[in-house]
């Protein structure tokens, strides 16, 4: 739930768009509690023989006029939920660009360039997902799971209610550890996705230098290497997410299975009509979607949780190329080159050393030399990249 807590920036500034949707669920989940009541209503008119054609006309009526409002009203709370939730993808990528954008090369040098594509594609969809299928699952599951037991306890039997709920406290319980387990085997996961974009990325860039040394296989077996390592900690995920739902199915079916049980004890005794028991049922279905949500959210939110502190990772690194205040002298000087020593950030080996060159306006310069011996070092050098990197030099 820690997820929440870091987006609550976010949920503030967007607060009409997120309190008009929670506003709707739960509008519609008082909706929903209305169907079950009328067949209940029905059935014990119909088993008594006192209701007439044109009253189950009219009740059916009513319930195919909820169904009609419910279908509005939940297309309105998705245009407000998930148009917010996209959104917070669009400003969580253009701050992501924005900070890579202001970083120097010592900066791409610790941080590969899959793991960074990585972080802004997949780690921003399980935010996003968790800022819009999170939130409808957290509503989902306390206000309708809350307001079905309302209905049970005081409009037909909290006896009934709590011997047929005895399984839910068994079920939380698993859920709780489940979830806790399955934030630290995602973000696993995603590290290990983040490498095997490294070695994709690697690979394409470096195809022409793996083909000339015969790299072939080699470059094969690292990457198959990886893709293993990614689809173990995938399945890894994947077993703890098999559990949610068996777990959720197994609970209702118990619930069910003492629920009809009891009351079929309590109309036999007479304590409950046919009509409340069968309302009590279509109570205890309401309930379903609820224990699926509860689940269901654990599971997205960990997902979010654990990807959000990796772009929280990035976002906190501090920016090192900023803009210059100094005025920028207009028209055509003199370029003059004076480099003592020019050392790339975790290298020893200097780059370049005694490079001394000027440039009239008009005049070019040709640097010829093997592959990896430093033609481009002198532009990259006077880029505002480098200027407090190591190595002495000075540029006017």
């Amino acid at each position: 739930m820690r997820l929440f807590a870091q987006l609550s920036w976010y949920f503030r500034r967007e607060w009409r768009r997120y309190l008009g949707a929670v506003a709707l669920l739960v509008i519609i989940a008082m909706l929903q509690l209305v169907p079950p009541k009328v067949v209940g209503i029905v059935v014990d008119g119909v088993t008594e023989q006192h209701f007439t054609t044109g009253q189950i006309l009219m009740w059916i009526a009513t319930m195919v006029l909820i169904a009609v409002v419910v279908y509005l009203l939940r297309y309105v709370w998705r245009v407000l939920l998930f148009g917010a939730s996209y959104q917070l993808a669009v400003e969580l990528r253009e701050d992501y660009y924005r900070q890579l954008s202001r970083q120097h090369p010592e900066f791409y040098l610790r941080h590969r360039t899959g793991d960074l594509m990585a972080r802004a594609t997949n780690d921003v969809d399980r935010v996003v997902f968790a800022a819009g299928e999170g939130v409808l699952t957290l509503v989902d599951s306390l206000v309708m799971g809350c307001a079905v037991l309302i209905m049970m306890s005081t409009q037909i039997s909290w006896q009934l209610t709590l011997f047929a709920l005895l399984p839910m406290p068994v079920m939380a319980i698993m859920i709780k550890r489940n979830g806790d387990a399955l934030h630290e085997r995602f973000k696993l996961a995603q590290a290990a996705f983040s490498s095997l974009n490294d070695r994709t990325q690697e690979s394409l860039t470096s195809i022409r230098m793996i083909k000339a040394f015969g790299l072939e296989d080699r470059q094969s077996a690292l990457f198959a290497a990886d893709a293993e390592d990614t689809g173990k900690k995938n399945m890894r995920v994947a077993r703890i997410d098999a559990r949610f739902d068996p777990t959720i199915y197994i609970a209702i079916g118990m619930a069910n299975l003492l629920a009809i049980g009891g009351g079929s004890w309590m109309v036999v005794q007479g304590s409950l009509t046919l009509g409340q028991l069968t309302s009590f049922m279509m109570y205890l279905g309401l309930m379903i979607w609820p224990m699926l949500a509860l689940a269901w959210m654990f599971n997205i939110v960990e997902r979010g949780s654990a990807a959000y502190s990796r772009i929280r990772a990035m976002l906190a690194e501090a920016p090192v190329v900023n803009d210059g205040s100094e005025p920028v002298p207009e028209g055509r000087g003199e370029l003059d080159v004076n480099i003592h020593q020019f050392t790339y950030p975790q290298t020893d080996h200097p780059a370049l050393e005694n490079v001394n060159f000027a440039l009239k306006p008009g005049q070019m310069l040709g640097i010829c030399g093997p592959t990896g011996s430093g033609k481009s070092t002198p532009v990259v050098a006077h880029s505002a990249s480098f200027r407090r990197q190591r190595g002495g030099y000075s540029l006017s």
